[in-house]
């Protein structure tokens, strides 16, 4: 290649990706979802997860969702029974759909967003926070043991999170094993979890709050 077409190649416009496309539309629905308006993130969604699912209407391979670098490589590094391969998306699609539940969730469309949340969890099998979220949807089925399953394999992996984000996903994990637990009766238990919490961060108010419950519900039974 001569110099001239190096320097047309470096100065020719780089196509966008679809996450370059599709995020200020992600954010904007995060926004409509904080601002308490779900079904506004909802509609806004729907547009980008079809564009999305679009991009990969040709892909044979397994998709995963490259949430991290960490959570890349060990995704390209599973077993690979049907010799199909596997590709990792960018994190845009798996986000989305998150949000997609998570709106869901808030519109108290339970069976809809565990649906979104287990096809996320499908997608990104090491991600921690999506496996608390699926684990706190089983909540208002009161379905305890799924809940507390959900949120120990989200513990299991929180190594994957980010050097950043490990310490939020741990409590997450142990905050959500701690409800199952003391509704399963199993109060020992949670408050070793919740004491944990408090070794991670002192000021973690959540895990104040469900000792305090604990106490309460111990006075109770005496």
């Amino acid at each position: 290649m001569t110099l001239l077409a190096v320097l047309l190649a470096l100065a020719a416009p780089q196509a966008q990706s679809i996450d370059d496309v599709q995020s200020p539309k992600i954010d904007a629905a995060f926004q409509s979802i904080t601002a308490g308006r779900p079904q506004e993130a909802l509609d806004a969604l729907a547009p980008v997860i079809v564009a999305y699912e679009a991009d990969q209407a040709k892909e044979k391979r397994h998709l995963y969702c490259g949430m991290s670098v960490a959570e890349t490589i060990a995704y390209m590094a599973l077993p690979d029974p049907d010799k199909k391969g596997a590709v990792a998306l960018a994190p845009g699609y798996c986000t989305a759909l998150y949000l997609k539940g998570f709106a869901l969730i808030d519109l108290n469309r339970i069976a809809d967003a565990r649906a979104v949340y287990l096809r996320v969890v499908s997608l990104a099998p090491f991600h921690a926070h999506f496996l608390s979220e699926l684990g706190q949807s089983y909540r208002y089925d009161k379905n305890w043991p799924m809940m507390l399953d959900s949120c120990k394999r989200a513990e299991g992996v929180v190594g994957f999170a980010s050097d950043e984000s490990r310490k939020k996903e741990t409590a997450l994990a142990w905050h959500c094993q701690g409800y199952a637990l003391t509704e399963l009766g199993k109060l020992d238990e949670a408050e070793k979890l919740y004491r944990q919490c408090l070794e991670l961060d002192p000021d973690d108010a959540h895990a104040k709050n469900e000792l305090l419950y604990i106490a309460e519900r111990r006075k109770k039974t005496t």
